[in-house]
């Protein structure tokens, strides 16, 4: 369904949101969705806008997000952008289950469309702060931690606001949200919780559109917080990683639905122990059988 948010902002609600900015005809996309069909929801959307669409621009290389963006790219003419590390994955989107499973080739679970895109030729980087299209001046806000150079679009009172957090419900579904650089992620969303960002309505790339992002930020925040004390108390016991990632699920009275999810976790699992090690509270030791996490004996506290 097509929402109408601010004087020239719109959503097109869906797993993935599309949104919109149309101003005298012309339209900017932001993100494009899973697949060819959401490229047609897109296309059909613009039209009822009676708009062309003159750019797609894409938040973060996911394939929820940029994987219908080759079809609306084909049916528009539309150039895409992207940022610098982002636009790498989109138009090498083996880049995403390949890293999910350890760099490695990646097995057959991890290669359908949720994980592994349409690739798509980025036209331009986006690398400042602002951005012009066909005349519409766009604020680029940097919204790293979900993935590492992941934006939102500023529109008058409207932030797209991308993955910077999820609504409270897919975080209760999935236990452990997704996040590839913790400390990014912590400070993005205490950007939110602060009210750094001065917008009246904010788009998420899932769920419902806001005009106070505080309580979902800080919902947010305190899970990934929490999963991170729940890691660092399972490290009073040296630990292998996947008995790190097993006990954490026990913990969190969680379990893993199928093998996507098994390795989306287990990457939030892997920036927190990144997390942890920068701060100097564990360190990584080999043994015969190979590595084990574990405490550093005379470090700092985790909350101190």
């Amino acid at each position: 369904m097509l929402k109408q948010i601010g004087a020239n902002t719109y959503v097109l609600r869906g797993g993935s949101n599309i949104g919109f900015i149309v101003c005298d005809g012309s339209a900017v996309v932001i993100d494009a969705g899973l697949d060819k069909d959401a490229a047609r929801r897109a296309a059909k959307a613009a039209a009822e806008l009676d708009a062309r669409i003159k750019a797609i621009i894409i938040t973060h290389a996911h394939a929820d997000h940029f994987g219908g963006a080759e079809a609306l790219k084909k049916r528009t003419g539309a150039p895409v952008y992207a940022s610098s590390f982002e636009a790498v994955v989109i138009e090498n989107p083996v880049l995403e289950p390949l890293w999910l499973f350890g760099g490695a080739l990646p097995i057959r679970s991890l290669t359908n469309k949720f994980t592994l895109g349409k690739p798509c030729r980025v036209d331009v980087r986006i690398e400042g702060d602002e951005l012009s299209v066909e005349g519409i001046k766009l604020k680029v806000v940097r919204l790293p931690g979900h993935s590492p150079e992941q934006i939102g679009i500023g529109f008058e009172d409207t932030l797209f606001c991308a993955d910077a957090f999820f609504p409270i419900e897919t975080l209760e579904k999935h236990g452990i949200p997704y996040c590839t650089d913790l400390d990014a992620a912590l400070a993005t969303l205490d950007a939110f919780v602060k009210g750094c960002f001065p917008y009246a309505h904010f788009i998420p790339g899932h769920g419902e559109p806001l005009e106070d992002p505080v309580p979902v930020a800080q919902a947010n925040k305190g899970r990934l917080e929490q999963i991170r004390d729940v890691v660092y108390g399972i490290l009073a016991i040296p630990s292998r990683e996947h008995a790190i990632l097993a006990n954490t699920a026990l913990l969190l009275n969680m379990r893993f639905r199928d093998v996507v999810h098994y390795y989306l976790c287990r990457t939030t699992v892997y920036a927190i122990l990144a997390s942890l090690e920068k701060q100097g509270l564990v360190e990584v030791i080999t043994d015969e059988d190979g590595v084990k996490w574990r405490r550093r004996i005379q470090g700092p506290s985790l909350h101190q």
